[in-house]
């Protein structure tokens, strides 16, 4: 009996059928793929020469490897499933390893796939003889270029793997890529010539045994040219401060007018706020103003977690802050905690979109605060907007009041999990309308009484839709 993904394997297996001689595949934006050489096409890919994945948002394997144990061989036949022979396949309980054949592979190409964390896995390197340039950019999840098998045997471990043609290697912007491969194999790279090593915070080693590139004179990183005196084996981290403004420097900040950063995909902390030692007891407090500053515009900073770390032993205060924008910060999961809001008094205009994992805009305490904060009042605040935050739950989801007096341009679009802005009590006395992906509706009752309704309003809708589609199926007999 063949289980229901071995079924689907043989109906799309015919689509692979009419390519299954490609000298090319390039796939744009198909965020439907999970994996895109399914397990029964691996052994067509011998003429395959070039690979180009760019913007593939949901895939997590480039190569589906395994033929999971969920089928008996008995019942199939040789020939099957797009013209591959399943005569090997597993008997149950077992699993299959299907290995590419990628002898003609030149040129890799992987481009802001973000679930993806390896592209190959070890058994795979024996094909990819003609390889010559392999490039890799902006994959958040990405660790390895090259993943270990966990059967691996003995004399796998000491095999030394060849890449005779590789003469490029290009890997840019990975924020969480630790190496090339962690095993310890030796690798040889007779042709190899460029290296681009360049905003990889993490990377400690390219493998963890030898490696041979006799014609590489240096790699290049973020920080320039770097020699080959001590290999590839850099900590690459250590490069990093982390942060852009370091905490001894927190104190010569009066002239601080406007902070912009975009593109800066190894800050971690904006601010870095670090109690000194020996300072005080835990009761004592340090307030660290930043007097002038008015402007903070943050974008595109991929590992971005904090603008900075709450800390009950020095407070930042930014008693002139108007305007604050955050945008494409994947990292961050909130923007304040509720000491941090305090001082925010001129703040006017707060917008963030696209940061994706962020679940509340104001969080709270994880410590306990010298004073209970019951209400947090943020008297010029006319604008709120928030964009794209497909994980906010809401703006706070603790038990304070928030007092918004001059609120009256409220954003909330693309943010499908919110539920409501505040727990405690919001006052929004100038607010009128909310501008929301319900269109610009009348909020003149309790905002988070509007969002708690339209949200039951869109279940309602979703339910409508498949009951009228169960029944249209069940009709025609689809």
């Amino acid at each position: 009996m063949i289980c229901d993904s071995l079924q689907s394997a043989q109906v799309t297996g015919s689509y692979w059928s009419l390519c299954q001689y490609p000298t090319k595949i390039s796939i744009y934006k198909c965020d439907a793929l999970s994996s895109l050489i399914p397990w029964y096409a691996a052994g067509q890919m011998k003429r395959l020469q070039e690979l180009d994945i760019r913007s593939c948002s949901r895939m997590r394997e480039v190569f589906e490897n395994e033929l999971m144990n969920c089928y008996n061989t008995n019942n199939v036949d040789e020939g099957s499933a797009a013209g591959t022979s399943f005569t090997n396949l597993p008997l149950q309980n077992n699993t299959t390893v299907a290995v590419p054949q990628l002898s003609n592979l030149k040129t890799v190409v992987i481009y802001e796939c973000d679930l993806l964390p390896h592209i190959f896995t070890f058994s795979t390197l024996k094909t990819l003889s003609h390889l010559k340039q392999l490039k890799v950019e902006r994959c958040h999840r990405m660790q390895v270029i090259v993943k270990e098998e966990n059967n691996t045997s003995s004399l796998e471990e000491e095999e030394v793997v060849v890449f005779p043609n590789l003469e490029t290697l290009e890997l840019d912007r990975l924020p969480n890529l630790k190496g090339f491969f962690l095993g310890k194999n030796d690798f040889r790279c007779p042709s190899l010539v460029n290296v681009m090593i360049n905003d990889c915070p993490q990377w400690v080693v390219f493998t963890s045994g030898q490696l041979e590139t006799p014609k590489l004179k240096y790699l290049q990183t973020s920080f320039g040219k770097h020699n080959l005196e001590h290999g590839f084996n850099f900590q690459y981290k250590e490069y990093y401060k982390r942060t852009i403004i370091p905490s001894h420097a927190l104190l010569q900040l009066e002239k601080l007018q406007q902070i912009t950063i975009e593109g800066c995909h190894w800050l971690e902390e904006l601010f870095e706020v670090v109690a000194e030692e020996g300072s005080g007891s835990s009761e004592s407090k340090t307030l660290v103003p930043v007097p002038n500053l008015t402007q903070v515009t943050l974008r595109n900073l991929e590992v971005l977690k904090y603008l900075w770390k709450s800390n009950q032993r020095m407070v930042l205060e930014f008693p002139n802050l108007t305007t604050l924008s955050i945008h494409d910060c994947w990292s961050l999961t909130h923007v304040f905690t509720c000491s941090m809001v305090g001082s925010l008094v001129q703040l006017q205009e707060l917008s963030i979109s696209f940061c994706r994992n962020i679940k509340v805009i104001v969080k709270e305490e994880e410590e306990e605060c010298d004073a209970k904060v019951n209400e947090i009042i943020l008297p010029r605040l006319n604008s709120l907007k928030l964009d794209g935050l497909s994980r906010l739950e809401g703006f706070c989801l603790g038990k304070e009041s928030f007092s918004w007096p001059a609120l009256d341009t409220l954003h909330i679009k693309g943010c499908p999990d919110i539920t409501v802005v505040t727990k405690g009590h919001l006052s929004t006395p100038q607010l009128k309308v909310i501008d929301t992906d319900f269109e610009i509706c009348d909020v003149r009752i309790d905002v988070n009484s509007f969002i708690e309704t339209k949200q039951e309003e869109v279940c309602i809708n979703i339910n409508i839709y498949y009951s009228l589609l169960y029944k249209f199926i069940k009709r025609f007999n689809i």
